[in-house]
């Protein structure tokens, strides 16, 4: 079950972590209004993304996106983490250092957003 969790969660990381997975580009500044359709179509370029600059202007994109209304508090702080992380990093292997050091706390809101797309899109 938890490397099933990691295959979904690695469906929007994919696209930074290409072989897998608060404020950076900030977190208040990213709209809480997006309509599901397009929050969810943002995720799927994101997730096609297969190059490590494709996923970061797609990660641009999820934050000029946003988050639906409603969204579980831990899932867009999810979000907002997967942006920063992505925006953030110089390269892939930086985005993986970076991943790997990540609280508990912070893996789980990245747990919840993955658990909020497979309700959601």
């Amino acid at each position: 079950m938890r490397l099933a969790r990691r295959r979904r969660i690695g469906t929007w990381l994919g696209a930074a972590v290409l072989a897998t997975t608060v404020a950076g580009c900030g977190g208040g500044g990213i709209p809480t209004d997006a309509s599901v359709k397009d929050f969810c179509k943002a995720g799927q370029t994101f997730a096609a993304a297969n190059k490590f600059d494709a996923g970061v202007k797609a990660a641009k994109n999820l934050h000029d996106t946003g988050t639906p209304k409603g969204i579980p508090t831990q899932a867009r702080s999810g979000f907002e983490l997967v942006v920063k992380l992505i925006t953030e990093s110089k390269d892939q292997t930086d985005l993986e250092r970076r991943y790997k050091v990540l609280s508990e706390r912070q893996k789980q809101s990245v747990g919840s957003l993955d658990t909020y797309i497979n309700k959601t899109c």
